[in-house]
């Protein structure tokens, strides 16, 4: 089309001469004649030039960057987000991850209404709850969650973390480590991360001051319930029976309980760049802040005297004498599935915060008052996983004897 344009420019623009002339001098409409031929051959080498050059591609769309097209975790080759959000505009001090089933919205739903956002964000905190797919029904205890709830959920509180690997307890470590890395990646301004399950009493706001307070200074540093020398399960019967080929230590490196913790966010960086390097294991806390915080550097320090295992200490913070005017002498603690309790121990904590309560003297401390507790306090590097096992021969009971620390 562009070649028949010039070519008849050129022809008309000659005449037009010619006419005005009113003579055809042969010379002249010879030299014409050259110009269109000369026109026509570069007008030529242009078109098939054209015509050899690819099309240029055009600029993909913009990724979201809440969904990348690539992130790799440990080992999986198609991780992806199924739901992500984005909760840590502005200033952040500290980010709450929270381990969480997806048929467990009930308990999420105790969480968000007795520690509520507005709190949080006054103290320069955010929360997200991390989930993975559980659409079949093959878990003990736990209910087949579809996905289109989760993402109601989700269009409610816009707090959940979803990966798309199975939700199952031998995935834990995953969700681990999808949690700190998501927090490097999307909420790194955040000086510190409390990981927790949420079926743990956690007084955030006890914990966000000592943090903010106590410890502002600490760097590439995990703090909790420390666990030291415990002992892999090789009784076969056990839920947490691990073999020799996946750990083959007689004990576990030192590593902190995945109840709750506090996290520097640098030492979730370097943790998340030291969990490419080596083989899965699937308890999570032994293997993120144990096996890989120890390769990777990472100190590890034990607040144990802010911890319970005993649920009914909790109960004593509620239900000794003048209780509504003291704190809870404990960050942490079991609640045992007891939604009530849960909702009661952080309500207390919200009062305590909204009105602030007092210490409790030394010796009327819950550890050393509380009637209801069926042991003493707290040993102090913290005790392992206990569990209720059917022993048929004597050899068998004296194995779990000497794997416990109970």
């Amino acid at each position: 089309m562009v070649l028949k344009c010039v070519k008849k420019i050129v022809t008309v623009q000659c005449a037009s001469i010619m006419r005005r002339d009113n003579r055809y001098h042969p010379g002249f409409v010879l030299m014409c004649l050259a110009v269109v031929v000369v026109v026509i051959f570069m007008l030529g080498i242009w078109q098939d030039t054209l015509a050899t050059q690819k099309p240029p591609t055009p600029s993909p769309l913009s990724v979201n960057p809440l969904y990348p097209s690539t992130l790799p975790l440990l080992n999986l080759p198609d991780f992806a987000y199924l739901i992500n959000n984005d909760v840590c505009d502005g200033s952040v001090f500290t980010v709450v991850v929270i381990h969480s089933h997806p048929a467990n919205r009930e308990v999420r739903d105790t969480l968000r209404r007795n520690i509520p956002n507005n709190d949080l964000k006054d103290l320069s905190m955010r929360r997200v709850f991390l989930l993975a797919r559980a659409e079949w029904d093959d878990q003990e205890l736990y209910q087949q969650t579809p996905q289109w709830r989760i993402s109601e959920e989700n269009a409610e509180h816009h707090d959940i973390i979803q990966g798309n690997f199975k939700e199952h307890y031998h995935n834990l470590t995953y969700k681990h480590v999808m949690g700190l890395q998501w927090v490097t990646r999307y909420c790194s301004q955040a000086k510190y991360i409390i990981k927790m399950d949420d079926d743990i009493a956690v007084d955030l706001y006890q914990f966000r001051d000592k943090l903010k307070y106590k410890y502002s200074d600490k760097r590439n540093t995990i703090m909790g319930l420390l666990q030291i020398e415990a002992k892999p399960v090789r009784n076969k019967t056990s839920k947490w029976y691990v073999n020799e080929e996946e750990y083959a230590g007689k004990y576990y490196a030192s590593f902190i309980s995945g109840w709750a913790y506090a996290m520097t966010t640098d030492a979730a960086k370097a943790i998340v760049e030291e969990s490419f390097k080596w083989p899965y294991f699937w308890i999570d806390d032994v293997h993120v802040t144990g096996t890989l915080a120890q390769r990777a550097g990472v100190k590890r320090e034990g607040l144990n005297r802010f911890y319970t295992i005993h649920i009914d200490h909790l109960h004593c913070c509620l239900d000794l004498p003048n209780s509504s005017d003291y704190y809870c002498d404990f960050l942490a603690g079991p609640s045992e599935g007891d939604l009530d309790l849960l909702a009661k121990v952080l309500s207390h904590a919200r009062s305590c915060y909204i009105n602030p309560c007092q210490r409790r003297p030394l010796e009327r401390s819950v550890s050393r008052v509380c009637v209801r507790a069926k042991g003493g306090p707290l040993a102090p590097q913290g005790p392992g996983r206990g569990e209720i096992i059917r022993v048929t021969r004597l050899s068998q009971l004296v194995d779990i004897l000497s794997s416990s620390r109970i």
